[in-house]
C-alpha cells in the first residue's frame, strides 16, 4: 500500500494494518472503507479538522501535512498515518501511482494565458476527436459533462478525469491551465504534448502581487512539454515575445520548440488576417509554410483570430493537416458565453461575454464599435475579494468605445457591492468622463433591464460582460442562481 508514495517524500507516523487501496479522496463525506484520506490545508476549510470523520466513514490511512497526534487516535490502531510536508505538491504523484499514470497514455494539450483560454478549448475540441475538455465552462468527457469548481481542477481529480478519459478511449485531453495550478502545483505530474500561450494581461494580482510573479507562473508549463513537442506562442503580445527572446539563446530555435503566431508579423510560423465581417462571424486568411488559406468561421473580432491561430498550431503540430483543420472550423458553432448574440426584437445587436478585465473589455468592445452602426451601451462590473487594482482600469478600457456605461456588481462576494462600485468610477473620473454617459446600478438584473431600455435606435449595441456562461451570482458566501442572458430574454418581452 506504501507503493503510491514511490517519488515522495514521506514519514510513516503510525504504521497500521495492510489493506489494498479502494480508492483516495480528500473530501472526509466521499471516505469508503478502505480508502485513503488526504488532510489538505486550504484557505477557508482545513482537512485536518475532518480526520475523525474520516475514519468513521472507513478511511485506513490518514496523510497529513501537519504532525497528527496519533494518541488521540489510539484505538484506531489499524489506521496508517503518514505525513508529506506540502502535499498538494505531491497529490498528483500519489494520485498518479494509485491510477499507474494514465496521463503517459493521452496526449494532452494545455491552454494557458488571461484570456481565450476557454474559448480556444472549444476550438480545439471542433478541430480534434475523441476529447476530454477541462476547463472554467465545465468538464466534458466525450459527451458526459461535469461541473467544475476550479479552471484547472485539482491534482487528484486531474489525475481521475484523465484516467476516465484513457478508459473511454479519449485520444486527447484537452485543459485550461491556470496560473494557480502552475505556481501551487497541481499539474506538476503532468508532461504537455501541446501547450498554447494565448497572452498576458493584468489579473490575479490579489494571489501573484505582481506582473513578474504572474508570468513567471504561466511560463512554467514551458517546461513541462514532452520531447520534441512544441509550444504555441503569440509573439504580438510583449509577454509571448519575451518566453522567445528569454529562450533563444538555449537552441530552442534549432531544437524547433516554439510554433510563433501572430496577425501583425508576416514572417511568424502562423501568420492570419481578418478579410471581412459576416452576419453571424468573420473570414479569416491564413498562411502556414508559404501557403495561403481562407475559412468563414462564426466567431468574431481579432482577439478571436489570435484563439484561432493557437488552436491551429496545435494541430498542426500534432500532426492534423491544414485542409482538415479548415473544414472543421468552418462548422464550428460559437462558444457558449463568447461574444455570443442574444436574437431579439429591437433591432439592436445583444451580446454576453466573459470579458472580466481590462484586455478583454477592449478586445470585444472595440470589436462590437466596429460592426455597429449607432451607438454601443456597456453594462459590467467587477468581483470582490479579488484584484481590486483592475478595477479602474476596466473602467477607462470601457470608455474607449463606449457611448454609454452601466456600472453594476459582478460577484461581489464579501465586499460591499458599492465599494466596489466607486473603486471602478475613479476610472471614469480621472480621464473626466461625462458623468451624464453613465450610470450605476447595483442590482444586476435591474442593471440589465435598464440596458436593455436604453437600446432605441436599429443599429445600438449592448455589450453585458463579466459573467457570460455563468449562472450564477455570488453574493457574501452564497451562490445564487443568475444568468445574464435569460435576464436579457426577460426583458425583451
Amino acid at each position: 500500500m506504501y507503493k503510491i508514495f514511490e517519488n515522495v517524500s514521506y514519514r510513516i507516523i503510525h504504521k497500521g494494518k495492510e489493506f489494498l487501496i479502494k480508492g483516495i479522496e480528500y473530501d472526509s463525506r466521499n471516505i469508503n472503507d478502505d480508502f485513503v484520506f488526504v488532510a489538505m490545508s486550504g484557505k477557508k476549510v482545513d482537512g485536518h479538522e475532518f480526520i475523525q470523520n474520516a475514519i468513521n466513514n472507513g478511511a485506513k490511512m490518514i496523510i497529513s501535512e501537519k504532525g497528527v497526534k496519533v494518541s488521540e487516535y489510539d484505538k484506531y490502531e489499524e489506521v496508517s498515518f503518514v505525513v508529506v510536508e506540502n502535499i498538494r505538491k505531491s497529490l498528483g504523484i500519489i494520485a498518479s501511482n494509485y491510477y499507474g499514470y494514465p496521463q503517459n497514455k493521452i496526449k494532452i494539450i494545455g491552454i494557458t494565458g488571461t484570456n481565450g483560454k476557454t474559448t480556444s478549448s472549444y476550438i480545439l475540441e471542433n478541430i480534434l476527436e475523441k476529447t476530454s475538455r477541462i476547463g472554467t465552462t465545465g468538464n466534458r468527457i466525450l459527451d458526459k459533462e461535469f461541473e467544475t469548481v476550479n479552471t484547472t481542477p485539482e491534482s487528484l481529480e486531474l489525475i481521475k478525469l484523465i484516467n476516465e478519459s484513457v478508459k473511454k478511449g479519449v485520444e486527447y485531453f484537452i485543459m485550461e491551465v491556470s496560473s494557480h495550478a502552475l505556481e501551487i502545483g497541481r499539474v506538476n505530474m503532468l508532461e504537455f504534448d501541446s501547450v498554447i500561450f494565448t497572452n498576458l494581461t493584468q489579473d490575479h494580482l490579489d494571489f501573484h502581487q505582481t506582473m513578474e510573479n504572474y508570468f513567471n507562473a504561466k511560463k512554467k508549463i514551458f517546461t513541462m512539454l514532452r520531447e520534441k513537442k512544441r509550444g504555441i506562442v503569440n509573439i504580438d503580445d510583449k509577454y509571448g515575445k519575451k518566453i522567445i527572446e528569454e529562450n533563444n539563446g538555449k537552441n530552442c530555435e534549432k531544437e524547433n520548440k516554439y510554433l510563433k503566431i501572430s496577425i501583425k508579423n508576416k514572417e511568424a510560423d502562423l501568420y492570419g488576417e481578418i478579410i471581412g465581417y459576416t452576419n453571424n462571424g468573420m473570414r479569416i486568411g491564413i498562411t502556414y509554410k508559404g501557403k495561403k488559406y481562407s475559412a468563414e468561421i462564426n466567431l468574431i473580432g481579432e482577439y478571436n483570430l489570435y484563439n484561432i491561430l493557437g488552436c491551429i498550431g496545435t494541430a498542426v503540430s500534432l500532426g492534423i493537416n491544414m485542409e482538415t483543420i479548415v473544414e472543421k472550423l468552418e462548422k464550428m458553432s460559437p462558444v457558449p458565453g463568447r461574444f455570443e448574440i442574444i436574437k431579439n426584437n429591437k433591432n439592436a445587436r445583444i451580446i454576453v461575454d466573459f470579458a472580466h478585465t481590462d484586455d478583454g473589455l477592449v478586445n470585444v468592445g472595440q470589436t462590437l464599435r466596429k460592426i455597429t452602426e449607432n451607438k454601443v451601451i456597456t453594462l459590467f462590473g467587477a468581483g470582490g475579494d479579488r484584484d481590486n487594482r483592475k478595477r479602474p482600469k476596466m473602467a477607462k478600457a470601457a470608455s474607449k468605445f463606449s457611448d454609454f456605461i452601466v456600472l453594476t456588481s459582478d460577484n461581489p462576494r464579501t465586499e460591499d457591492p458599492m465599494d466596489i462600485l466607486k473603486e471602478i468610477e475613479t476610472g471614469l473620473t480621472e480621464i473626466n468622463f461625462p458623468k451624464e454617459k453613465y450610470t450605476i446600478i447595483e442590482d444586476r438584473e435591474q442593471a440589465i433591464k435598464y440596458a436593455v431600455q436604453e437600446l432605441i435606435k436599429q443599429g445600438d449595441s449592448l455589450l453585458i460582460a463579466g459573467k457570460g456562461h455563468e449562472t450564477y451570482q455570488i453574493i457574501g458566501t452564497e451562490k445564487k442562481y443568475f444568468d445574464d442572458r435569460k435576464t436579457v430574454k426577460k426583458y425583451l418581452i
